[in-house]
């Protein structure tokens, strides 16, 4: 009889705690049970997507060069150095007129030692005269070159005023010896130089 009611018991509270169970679930709030039911979706998949950057269009040396005062001749002439540099900006395209315009400098002295030969004694010390102020020439450049590494579009004009001043002085010198100027052609183009050196220079851009 004992053992009976033993059974009996267990058996009720066996129902009592499945019963229990329901009603907890069924008094459950329905919101809590759909938060409970929705799957984690992980934090990398909630943050958007940040866009491509688009590229930096790649200008070429003619475009930058039109905006000169020679665009012809300084795409003639910065285009013969553009293989030595990477990009193609208005500083590089600047440097390369430097360098194009050392070059030519260098051909103008060397013209000076062919002319000299058959000179007369006056247009001799011309030529001379305009050898040291192609010197000078060299040397304002080597300036303007340290002026782009800086930025520095104020000494970049002022070095190129003082080469066309240098080139004036040479076409003087051969006035004031009555004769004519063998390196013209030469003293014209580095002029011409100068002057996209100094159009270039008004495009920088200071960060």
């Amino acid at each position: 009889m004992a053992g009976r009611r033993h059974h009996a018991l267990l058996v009720l509270a066996a129902v009592m705690a499945t019963s229990c169970s329901l009603v907890a679930a069924h008094l459950m709030p329905r919101g809590q049970e759909q938060e409970e039911e929705m799957p984690v979706i992980p934090d990398m998949m909630m943050r958007p997507k940040s866009l491509p950057v688009p590229p930096v269009p790649t200008r070429t040396v003619a475009e930058i060069c039109r905006g000169t005062s020679f665009p012809e001749l300084c795409t003639a002439t910065a285009g013969k150095q553009a293989a030595r540099y990477g990009t193609v900006d208005v500083l590089t395209v600047l440097q390369m007129e430097v360098d194009a315009l050392g070059e030519r400098t260098k051909a103008a002295r060397a013209r000076v030692d062919r002319e000299a030969a058959a000179a007369t004694p006056a247009g001799r010390k011309a030529l001379h005269q305009c050898n040291s102020f192609y010197g000078d020439v060299m040397d304002n450049l080597d300036a303007c070159r340290r002026a782009i590494g800086h930025k520095d579009a104020v000494t970049i004009r002022s070095t190129m005023s003082m080469v066309a001043q240098d080139l004036q002085f040479c076409d003087e010198e051969f006035r004031k010896a009555g004769e004519k100027n063998p390196l013209q052609q030469f003293d014209q183009s580095l002029g011409n130089m100068s002057e996209i050196c100094r159009s270039l220079s008004n495009m920088i851009v200071v960060d």
